[in-house]
């Protein structure tokens, strides 16, 4: 405020204090006349930017993934066993000498007459079946194979992990009101006499 402004302000202040002090004085010839003044502050509207959450870090939390495979699994290992073999027996036929060749005496008629004959026997002959041991009976050491068989088998495929997020600032813009000029008051002179009386 300009320093000839004050230095009017304290003058009126005075002069009107001495007017109001000295009701002797009322009723004189007026001068000069003042009135005073008020001036409202004066507002305006302004848009600023606030920060309505900060940024920040969130940590999510992502399940392990977990899958099937299948695979070949050993039931029964490799193993030996003795086992019994009979024998093999068939059955062959022969022929065999029954009697053999023999001389001997007999009696025969001949003419009539009884006789007494030298003769000869043959040998006699006949088939016989005999059972004849082709492979006799024994043990043989045998290999019996592994066996196996498929299982399925749930696996984990991707653990469970857990990854920070960056979380960006929420801003928004608000509107405020401020104070560009405050209120004030003062004195002005009115102008023109006439306005005094």
């Amino acid at each position: 405020m300009p320093k000839f402004v004050l230095i009017r302000r304290g003058i009126l202040a005075v002069l009107l204090a001495s007017s109001v002090a000295s009701p002797a004085l009322a009723g004189g010839k007026s001068v000069a006349c003042y009135q005073q003044v008020h001036t409202p502050a004066v507002y305006q509207t302004v848009h600023q930017r606030v920060v309505v959450r900060p940024a920040g870090v969130v940590h999510k939390t992502i399940p392990a993934r977990y899958g099937e495979v299948i695979e070949r699994v050993l039931v029964e290992p490799e193993r030996f066993v003795v086992r019994h073999v009979p024998a093999v027996v068939r059955t062959v036929h022969q022929r065999v000498m029954i009697r053999a060749k023999s001389v001997g005496w007999e009696w025969r008629h001949v003419s009539g007459i009884k006789t007494l004959c030298k003769v000869v026997h043959p040998a006699k002959y006949a088939t016989q079946a005999q059972r004849v041991v082709v492979q006799p009976a024994g043990t043989v050491r045998e290999r019996v194979p592994s066996r196996y068989a498929q299982r399925t088998r749930t696996v984990v495929i991707e653990p469970a992990r857990t990854i920070a997020q960056q979380v960006p600032a929420i801003v928004k813009t608000v509107a405020r009101s401020v104070e560009v000029r405050p209120a004030s008051s003062g004195w002005v002179q009115v102008s023109g006499k006439r306005r005094c009386h």
